[in-house]
């Protein structure tokens, strides 16, 4: 709905009926209701936190085998790097077995949050912890480095195992949540920082004693160490972009898919389905339903004394009634016919208290047409007839790619159409069969209703009206 502009802002009462005096304060108050609604986060549905989760699920396992692979890779690289040198510093033995240590426990981290994914087994947390524990490995072993061997630490930048940093974040990006990824960066600031200032200040000659020391540090074999690690990186930014390419081909999909679907389809029933329901929809299936027709009585007389412009603001109106009634009570509106409607309860799948839902939705839609013809006099009054049936159907989706039809069909779909037509004899505005009313469990809440028997339909049926 598009807003009414500054000076045609008004203000109606919640029972809609007269319309305050529209004041400057009101204005006020109009407007800043209208910024907060667009403030508010729109509420997402529960095929968006389905795709949401299968997607943080993906990328759960894709970035524990990217830890797996990354780990390995370096792995091989330390290995390779050092295994034609002989050390005789112990010191650069024990900074070696950390990082072998480090490494190795890093592809272990992988494999373990890849079996978890696979499991559904803390799917919300497992980013976090992952991504924890990553940090503690890195920093870990610089702190080691430098409390354990007494290498000073504001060298950290020159040992390759800092440059594990850069390939733990792109992990963390790829589960595309911004909160992660204030924390990583956070945990890494405030580690290195420590790291980097938390020792004494070193004079230009120490500092230039100790970069002599470290020389090996900067060999072939520790330079090649680094390019493997940009090289790893590389290919978990790959992974992300690709994982970022594959939700958003998705959300395309989907999102073509429904808007497709919406031409044929129930509203109700697009935002719920995915490729495998509609391909089950296709192929078609008899399920237990409960079924509700409604028609406006006499809509000829309205027909004739209303302009078309007026007849159409009352059809619009009249459906506007149902749809309310429909969605207070969680039916689908398979259809409108003219001054008639049919709504399902039970599709696309049965629910407990299908039935008792139908009875309700009758009841509250014969009120709100009562409200209805208080508030515009209408003469003669809006009168409905509602049948209500509960049974087996053949629902599915009909016809061929250029003319697609979602439908119920059956011998319960006939006999509801029939109860609706047989109020106008009874002289009573809403039928239901013994077996919906039975189904509701409210047999002390209706009575049985003398009828002729239902044109068409071969077995007897017992017919029910609310008590009083």
């Amino acid at each position: 709905m598009i807003p009414r502009p500054w000076n045609q802002l008004q203000i109606i009462n919640p029972a809609g009926s007269q319309k305050k005096p529209v004041t400057p304060r009101s204005r006020i108050r109009a407007a800043v209701g209208l910024i907060n609604n667009l403030r508010t986060t729109p509420v997402l549905s529960d095929a968006t936190h389905r795709l949401i989760r299968e997607a943080d699920t993906g990328a759960l396992q894709r970035a524990g085998i990217a830890r797996i692979v990354t780990g390995g890779l370096l792995l091989l690289a330390v290995v390779i790097a050092t295994a034609s040198i002989d050390f005789t510093n112990p010191m650069a033995v024990k900074q070696i077995w950390a990082a072998e240590l480090t490494l190795a426990l890093f592809g272990m981290l992988g494999w373990v949050g890849a079996w978890l994914a696979s499991k559904r087994i803390a799917i919300e947390q497992l980013p976090v912890i992952t991504a924890l524990l990553d940090a503690v490995l890195v920093l870990g072993n610089l702190a080691y480095s430098h409390w354990g061997l007494g290498v000073p630490g504001s060298f950290y930048s020159v040992f390759p195992v800092a440059w594990v940093v850069p390939i733990t974040m792109a992990a963390a990006a790829i589960h595309y949540q911004p909160r992660l990824q204030v924390f990583v960066g956070a945990v890494y600031v405030v580690g290195l920082s420590l790291l980097a200032f938390g020792s004494d200040v070193m004079s230009p000659q120490e500092r230039q004693q100790d970069l002599a020391a470290m020389g090996a540090l900067f060999s072939a074999q520790a330079n090649m160490v680094r390019i493997v690690m940009v090289f790893a990186a590389g290919l978990i930014l790959i992974l992300v972009a690709r994982q970022g390419r594959l939700m958003l081909e998705r959300a395309v999909r989907e999102t073509t898919l429904r808007v497709t679907l919406t031409r044929y389809l129930p509203r109700e029933l697009a935002p719920i389905l995915t490729d495998q329901s509609f391909a089950s929809l296709r192929q078609g299936r008899r399920i237990p339903v409960t079924l509700l027709f409604v028609d406006i009585r006499a809509s000829t007389t309205f027909g004739e004394t209303m302009e078309p412009a007026q007849l159409a603001v009352f059809i619009t109106s009249f459906r506007r009634r149902v749809i309310r009634a429909a969605s207070r009570h969680g039916g689908v509106i398979d259809k409108f016919t003219g001054d008639g409607a049919l709504i399902l309860f039970g599709v696309p799948g049965a629910r407990d208290g299908d039935a008792q839902r139908a009875l309700a939705c009758g009841q509250t839609l014969l009120s709100l047409i009562e409200r209805w013809n208080a508030k515009r006099g209408f003469n003669p009054p809006v009168r409905l007839g509602i049948g209500i049936h509960t049974g087996d159907v053949f629902c599915g989706v009909v016809g061929d790619e250029s003319r697609l039809e979602f439908t119920v069909v059956g011998e319960t779909v006939n006999i509801a159409s029939r109860i609706e037509q047989a109020t106008k004899a009874a002289g009573c505005e809403l039928l239901a069969s013994q077996e919906a009313v039975m189904a509701a469990g409210e047999a002390d809440l209706w009575c049985e209703v003398a009828c002729e028997p239902l044109p068409g339909v071969t077995r007897k049926m017992v017919l029910m009206k609310p008590v009083g």
